[in-house]
């Protein structure tokens, strides 16, 4: 099962160890005396795993690129079809000197890989399509066909071939990048909710301050418009609280 950040957004986590880590500065003798993990460095790792966090290169990021690369890579292939078109004509006109039927030549199969956006099927298709050609070449030439045009359908299956090489690359990066996140994310969690747990047990006995460690409590205040830090610890005993979930 996956780490569930309660009902935080990712985004919201360095808000949240901001506010906590104040808290915990507040309250810090407590933290220290009821347990030396407190001591020492551990302010200034927690600050270091939110400020990292804060400043990770994010995945929607990448995903607008691989927006980008996906239109020009459909775009692409799609300036392949009038191109085939010309060769199925040719390929009609010269169907009685064709090495095989008109059918088989290939055509009307690459189009169909390209209406479907599968750019794998295009380029195996592509390679049955101009074998079909070089095998049939004087009888295409016959009827019209150009080497002029046998170069641009080539150059444009190639430009193709490249940009989804490029896609594919994008995306495991994406990939990668949203793995390696996750990890950092899941950290900077465990030491949030640590902090959470931690500062409820030791302040059971006041209110506002036990209330302020609550995860129900923070989600709250963290979502409040134009809502900052200092703000949120200052805030007035009397705020309503919303009920812990477990």
């Amino acid at each position: 099962m996956g780490v569930s950040f309660y009902k935080f957004r990712q985004e919201e986590l360095p808000v949240v160890g901001e506010l906590l880590l104040q808290m915990f500065l507040r309250d810090q003798s407590a933290f220290e005396n009821f347990s030396p993990e407190y001591k020492g460095e551990f302010f200034t790792i927690v600050e270091h795993q939110i400020k990292k966090v804060r400043d990770l290169t994010q995945a929607p990021t990448l995903r607008a690129e691989i927006k980008k690369m996906t239109a020009d890579l459909y775009s692409c292939a799609d300036e392949i079809i009038p191109k085939l078109d010309l060769i199925a004509a040719y390929a009609k006109r010269a169907s009685e000197s064709l090495t095989i039927k008109v059918n088989d030549f290939g055509v009307t199969q690459a189009k169909k890989e390209i209406r479907k956006r599968n750019i794998e099927g295009v380029c195996t298709k592509m390679k049955i399509v101009e074998q079909n050609i070089a095998n049939n070449f004087d009888a295409l030439q016959a009827r019209g066909y150009t080497l002029n045009l046998g170069r641009e359908l080539n150059e444009i299956t190639q430009k193709t071939y490249e940009l989804n090489l490029i896609q594919e690359e994008k995306i495991r990066e994406k990939k990668q990048l949203v793995a390696y996140n996750k990890t950092e994310f899941i950290l900077l969690w465990h030491f949030l909710k640590d902090l959470s747990e931690t500062g409820k047990l030791l302040m059971k006995g006041e209110k506002q301050k036990y209330d302020g460690y609550k995860l129900s409590h923070i989600i709250k205040q963290v979502r409040k418009p134009k809502a900052n830090v200092e703000e949120i610890i200052n805030e007035k005993s009397n705020q309503d609280v919303v009920p812990e979930q477990v």
